[in-house]
């Protein structure tokens, strides 16, 4: 796992610095103190007095220094400076812990060495934890070290004393010989408490990932592993675990619920709470007994994984309903929220299994945390996006079929609406992309979407490729192909794609209709529109890759002025539609009334030869694998009309 470099990393020298440090300043011993707590008893947040050694032993336990938070199994020896908030949150039947609360001052003599190399580094103030290799003279010497401490007499204190120095030349050595496993910071504890506590922020997982310093996959996967349930899925029931206890408050809107606990709007937020709960907010509230509305169940909210940190209701109440969160303006804030800080950046090995089964998989669910853990750097239109390499949840927006046709099939995707699309995302499902909570519920690890101004929203969800629309087929290809892995396949569709187009623009020539004109109209029963070659309806299909031709009425007014588009009178519609072939919307010629007594369609030529195809709403994107459908939809529409040459 990846965390981002500390200043508080030691070397050899900075140990050296440490123990100069150490051996010139005035050490005094104020405190040892011992305790034994279960998990009931867990000390939350205690406010150290002074710089202090804690030692753990007895078996699984959390411990948070300030905001980070360590996991330990059976031993651990943590350092923090003073003022550093302390948490023992054990997770075994009895913890056994020592504090040793110390003080250290300049020295009477040396003064300017000594600041000089308090410069270098500051062991009073450092932050570590590391499992000890020799956990029995830790455990043994703190012992004595408590047992003298409790005696007042000076012999007994003066023993303490020194003592404590055998205690830290010990924990030096062990440093300096590196042998130890340091206790990597929690991230998962780190983000639960991040998201327990700013759920109602606008909280961007990527940001989370990359204050974290860990990559979005492998964040992913552990945190589903330790608590159950994805990133999103947890962020979106915390709120709407908090949003059920506001509800018990009749004094507030379902807006206002809404806007305390982070949704996007009041429309989302029904939305959602009905998805999980099965009842409406309102319904909800009606049915809520009255007995659990009282200040008791209101006026003070927690959440798992918080009990410490309770939020006053009356003090977001009387605020008003925008104050309760402030949004997180850059991941600079995040990072130093977490206040990621670590000694060594040395991991400790796991101890060996006995079992060949055990082993088994062990070695697999290591190589599948490695394979979660590789990422890849992607460049793009709005810079470096680091993705995973091996994305299993995409969502998707348009490009569905470029997808398919590499053998990925999205999560979530708007190209489930295409009937052309229907059978191959059977177990895609749907959505236009308007709803950032949705896309968060369908838990993806990589989006993809086509327009720059939802991107900033979408990229707080998961890691984000913008593909815009007008990027062509073989770049969007290729790219996909980058963006998965699958290069070679990538070549192999498009290859396939355009042996298929050079099949049936031969079979054209031989038919005499390669290179002859064509225009796209749709008709709604008010007027024609003209389209140019690349508005959608095919225009990219026939004009770029099959080889018909553009008008020059069409050429100048569509797509030379760049409108793309163009709606006229039938007045004026025959000079547009002065071409060998048209293409009409399949509705319009299935609706005889719609044309068949129009004088003006009537007269037109390639009317008059039945040089008209249709062009279905069913292929109506332009991603690969509607455009294999289509160029066999074309294919079979042309080869039916006569040749040109028999009028």
């Amino acid at each position: 796992m990846y965390i981002h470099n500390s200043p508080l990393t030691m070397n050899q020298r900075e140990i050296a610095s440490a123990l100069q440090v150490w051996n010139r300043a005035a050490v005094s011993l104020l405190d040892i103190r011992h305790n034994l707590i279960s998990p009931e008893q867990a000390l939350k947040r205690y406010r150290l007095p002074a710089a202090a050694f804690l030692y753990t032993s007895g078996g699984k336990a959390e411990i948070r220094l300030n905001d980070t938070a360590y996991r330990v199994e059976r031993f651990g020896l943590f350092h923090a400076g003073k003022e550093a908030k302390l948490t023992i949150m054990p997770e075994c039947d009895w913890l056994e812990y020592y504090i040793i609360l110390y003080k250290a001052v300049e020295p009477t003599s040396s003064r300017a060495e000594y600041l000089r190399l308090l410069d270098l580094v500051n062991p009073f103030r450092q932050q570590y934890g590391f499992a000890p290799v020799n956990p029995v003279f830790f455990s043994e010497e703190l012992r004595k070290m408590y047992e003298r401490w409790k005696g007042p007499d000076p012999l007994n204190l003066f023993y303490g004393k020194a003592a404590f120095y055998r205690f830290v030349y010990e924990v030096y050595e062990e440093l300096e010989q590196g042998n130890i496993s340091i206790l990597e910071p929690d991230v998962i504890a780190m983000a639960v408490r991040y998201l327990n506590e700013h759920y109602g922020e606008d909280v961007s997982i990527q940001d989370m990932c990359e204050g974290l310093g860990i990559s979005y996959s492998h964040f992913h996967r552990s945190f589903k592993k330790q608590t159950g349930k994805s990133p999103q899925e947890y962020l979106i029931q915390t709120r709407l675990l908090a949003a059920q206890r506001f509800l018990a408050d009749p004094g507030l809107t379902i807006r206002e619920v809404a806007g305390y606990c982070g949704f996007q709007d009041e429309r989302n937020f029904q939305r959602l709470f009905f998805k999980y709960n099965g009842v409406s907010p309102n319904a909800y509230r009606e049915n809520t007994p009255l007995r659990v509305r009282g200040e008791t169940v209101v006026n003070q909210i927690t959440f798992p994984y918080n009990e410490e940190d309770l939020i006053s209701f009356e003090e977001i109440k009387g605020k008003g309903a925008t104050y309760m969160f402030k949004e997180i303006r850059n991941k600079a804030v995040f990072a130093a929220a977490l206040s990621l800080m670590l000694l060594l950046s040395a991991c400790g090995k796991a101890p060996a299994s006995t079992n060949v089964t055990e082993k088994a998989t062990a070695a697999a669910s290591q190589a599948e945390e490695q394979a979660d853990k590789e990422t890849r750097t992607i460049s793009t239109v709005m810079g470096d996006v680091e993705v995973p390499a091996n994305p299993k949840r995409v969502a998707c927006y348009t490009w569905a079929g470029d997808l398919l046709a590499l053998g990925i099939t999205p999560v979530i995707s708007n190209d489930v609406e295409l009937p052309i699309m229907e059978e191959a995302l059977s177990g895609t499902e749907m959505s236009w992309f308007n709803d950032p909570e949705e896309i968060m519920a369908a838990d993806p690890d990589l989006i993809i979407i086509r327009d720059k101004d939802k991107y900033e929203s979408y990229s707080k969800i998961a890691p984000t490729l913008l593909v815009e629309y007008n990027t062509p087929l073989e770049e969007r290809i290729r790219f996909f192909g980058e963006v998965f892995g699958v290069e070679e396949k990538a070549s192999e569709v498009l290859d396939s794609f355009h042996s298929k187009v050079e099949r049936y623009t031969q079979d054209f020539k031989d038919k005499g209709i390669y290179g002859k004109s064509i225009v796209i109209m749709f008709y709604n029963e008010s007027a024609p529109y003209i389209y140019g070659d690349d508005y959608g309806f095919g225009g990219q299909v026939l004009y770029n890759l099959l080889g018909f031709q553009v008008t020059d009425k069409v050429q100048k007014e569509m797509i030379d002025s760049g409108e793309g588009f163009k709606e006229v009178s039938w007045e004026v519609a025959g000079d547009y539609l002065n071409a060998d072939y048209i293409q009409i919307g399949e509705e319009s010629l299935s609706q005889p009334d719609l044309l068949k007594d129009n004088q003006v369609w009537n007269s037109i030529e390639a009317v008059k030869n039945n040089q008209v195809i249709t062009y279905s709403r069913d292929y109506d994107r332009k991603s690969l694998y509607v455009l294999d459908k289509i160029v066999d939809y074309y294919h079979e529409q042309f080869m039916k009309l006569e040749e040109p040459s028999s009028h």
